[in-house]
């Protein structure tokens, strides 16, 4: 799958763009240069082809960055401000994509008004075969955008591809989720600063790990916002609550050299009822002393909880214990959508039954007729009764823990129902 990489530099539209040709709104959009911080990753639907939102580039001090994005890319749609008109750092930039040799198309953007078509003709001076203009608002000029970008397409095959494995990389600000994604990415995807909320938007990355693709999505900070007003941090929370809801898999990040707060806990619970397959990293491990570890592990009032997750000790900043997650990943997925046969279910419902029958509860017993696995992801289980009425809960968890530790189930949250025939 080719990637088109949207390139430019702050402020010209390159999100805007983003949003309309993928026909929903996953970046940030606001009139303030530099919102987009990170790259943001996401497949179109209109054909097999991968877009990407960089940030935006403005002198040589770039110059990382934008070799990472110069080799990420397969094509590049280069934006300008047909308002504006051309600059020197478009100029800059426009250098440095000529120098990769890939194939790019100048988006003269914000051509709404006659002064931008009479700016139109200064972008041939770039070097560029291809210029054409557009307007991010009105989605002008979008069908031959989309048709230079399928055009790339030619030299690859169209044969269907399966979808990723969703891993979202979840915590409070600064808990070390960019950190954690440039290290499992292999490169600088994710900026990583020591300021609050530098991760604003939701960034997702594609690799392949374990003969599987999984798409990383570096989450923006969850934190209650102080006002209404706070249109950026609203959006990220609305961001990360999305990306939580639409992933296969979870990492939460725990910054164990810091208390623990009532946001770490309200992710835990927030996760708990999902029942999304989690591993909790507890992240800056090595900060901690070994009595201080045994007491975090054992004896906080945060212990109990962790109890129910898969929980991994790492260092984000070392790379310590990162080669062990993306091997989780694959197993907690596969996990999640296992299927047990009713018959084979069946057989095993009736062993733990005869070794551990239910408890007998007002005028008579409770008998489990049958069961049956009605959904994956999660795993769903239905119970079917010869009466009303509820199973205590130590039964229920019984069974619970039954089904996890012997149908291979360790690490995943499942559901059970129970239901009078």
């Amino acid at each position: 799958m080719k990637n088109i990489v949207l390139i430019g530099r702050p402020n010209v539209g390159k999100s805007s763009l983003f949003n309309a040709l993928l026909g929903f709104r996953r970046t940030i959009v606001l009139d303030l240069p530099g919102t987009t911080m990170d790259l943001v990753r996401e497949r179109v639907s209109w054909g097999p082809l991968t877009l990407v939102d960089s940030q935006g580039m403005l002198d040589d001090g770039d110059s990382e960055v934008l070799q990472g994005v110069l080799e990420l890319g397969d094509a590049f749609l280069f934006v300008v401000d047909g308002q504006v008109g051309l600059t020197p750092f478009d100029q800059w930039l426009a250098k440095e994509l000529l120098k990769s040799k890939k194939p790019t198309l100048v988006l003269v953007n914000k051509t709404d008004q006659p002064s931008a078509l009479e700016n139109y003709r200064e972008f041939y001076e770039l070097g560029f075969p291809q210029v054409a203009e557009v307007s991010a608002v009105h989605k002008r000029g979008f069908d031959g955008l989309k048709e230079w970008c399928l055009s790339q397409l030619e030299s690859t095959t169209m044969e269907e591809e399966a979808e990723p494995i969703q891993l979202a990389l979840v915590g409070r600000p600064n808990s070390g989720k960019s950190t954690l994604m440039n290290k499992l990415c292999r490169m600088r995807v994710s900026r990583v600063s020591p300021v609050p909320h530098t991760t604003r938007d939701t960034v997702g990355f594609e690799i392949e790990s374990h003969g599987r693709k999984i798409k990383i999505l570096d989450t923006a900070g969850i934190r209650r916002p102080r006002s209404k007003k706070e249109s950026l941090e609203q959006f990220s929370i609305q961001a990360s609550t999305r990306a939580i809801k639409d992933a296969d898999v979870v990492f939460l990040l725990i910054n164990c050299s810091e208390a623990i707060t009532d946001q770490d806990m309200r992710l835990l619970s927030l996760l708990e009822r999902q029942k999304k397959p989690t591993v909790v990293l507890l992240n800056f491990w090595d900060l901690l002393t070994g009595e201080q570890r045994r007491k975090f592990i054992g004896e906080s009032d945060f212990a109990r909880y962790l109890r129910r997750f898969k929980t991994q000790p790492i260092s984000g900043k070392t790379g310590w214990n990162i080669h062990k997650l993306l091997s989780w990943v694959v197993r907690l997925n596969d996990q999640a959508n296992k299927r047990i046969k009713t018959s084979d279910l069946n057989r095993f419902v009736k062993e733990v039954i005869s070794r551990n029958p239910p408890p007998a509860a007002g005028s008579g017993n409770f008998n489990i007729m049958y069961a049956s696995q009605v959904k994956t992801s999660p795993p769903t289980f239905i119970f079917f009764m010869n009466r009303k009425g509820n199973l205590p809960e130590s039964y229920q968890r019984y069974l619970e823990n039954q089904i996890k530790s012997r149908l291979g189930f360790q690490s995943q949250p499942i559901r059970i129902h129970f239901r009078a025939e």
